[in-house]
């Protein structure tokens, strides 16, 4: 279980080790595609374009989303790195309709309102650090 599954793009891969780096800081749990242990075909297909032309019945297209789905369904939230893709809008989407709270962080390009699934959207990553070590309930007094 992690304390936050975090989706983005991969074109958005700065602010995606952005954030990570500062939720590590803030000493919280994360699973994230940029740093998720896959197999060396699933390995494949999240590298920058790797599932653009994928066979979405290939047995690695199919790890891959089961190993993304169950690290979903175990994170106690999901963090929308912005802006970001279609599938990780997705992802948005399933952890909301599992009941997981939702954050997003980054610019929001256009006002979309659909965003009110997040409980807060943070401007940067230092924003989300700050809050994320000031709710953390593993800490002395927290």
């Amino acid at each position: 279980m992690s304390d936050f599954f975090v989706a983005g793009s991969w074109r958005n891969r700065d602010a995606i080790e952005e954030v990570l780096a500062a939720l590590d800081a803030a000493g919280s749990s994360t699973y994230c595609f940029v740093r998720a242990g896959y197999s060396a075909a699933g390995a494949a297909l999240a590298a920058p374009g790797g599932a653009d032309a994928a066979d979405l019945g290939s047995a690695a297209v199919q790890d891959v989303f089961e190993q993304d789905l169950q690290a979903l369904r175990a994170a106690e939230r999901f963090l929308l790195v912005l802006p970001a893709g279609q599938a990780a809008h997705i992802e948005a989407g399933i952890a909301y309709g599992l009941g997981t709270p939702c954050y997003a962080v980054g610019p929001v390009e256009r006002s979309e309102t659909l965003y009110r699934i997040f409980d807060r959207m943070f401007r940067d990553a230092g924003e989300l650090q700050r809050w994320s070590a000031s709710t953390r309930t593993d800490q002395p007094g927290g």
